[in-house]
């Protein structure tokens, strides 16, 4: 969390353009419970490996949980983000054709504090996995 705070305080003495990318790779328990553990850790690798090929080498990527990750874009606007995680999903099937992740957006407000951002991300999360 520190290094997403550290996002939004750059943005803020920047253009102020940020969005928090949220990401849940979309089956990896049942990977791990099916193939075992390193299944999904190769799952878990590829995910990332595709995730740095598509964004800059000073974009943050974040690990929040065992299947989910937040990656801050600077300098990026919510339509740049979901063309970059659309050839990030393409990049994951030419790795593992089977493999899917889910992404919410979250868009940094002037007035936000890291806790609205992320709430506001995780709740797109969400809306992004029902509609699957």
């Amino acid at each position: 969390m520190v290094t997403l705070e550290r996002e939004i305080n750059r943005a803020r003495h920047g253009n102020g353009q940020l969005v928090l990318a949220f990401i849940d790779i979309d089956g990896l328990k049942q990977v791990n419970d099916r193939h075992g553990h390193a299944a999904g850790d190769e799952l878990l690798q590829d995910v990332v490996a595709a995730i740095q090929t598509h964004l800059r080498s000073y974009d943050p990527i974040v690990r929040i949980g065992g299947d989910e990750f937040v990656c801050a874009l600077s300098d990026s606007q919510p339509d740049d983000a979901r063309r970059r995680f659309k050839a990030i999903q393409a990049t994951i099937q030419q790795l593992q054709p089977a493999a899917r992740i889910s992404v919410g957006y979250a868009q940094l407000c002037p007035e936000d504090t890291l806790d609205e951002l992320t709430k506001r991300g995780d709740a797109a999360l969400y809306e992004a996995k029902l509609t699957k």
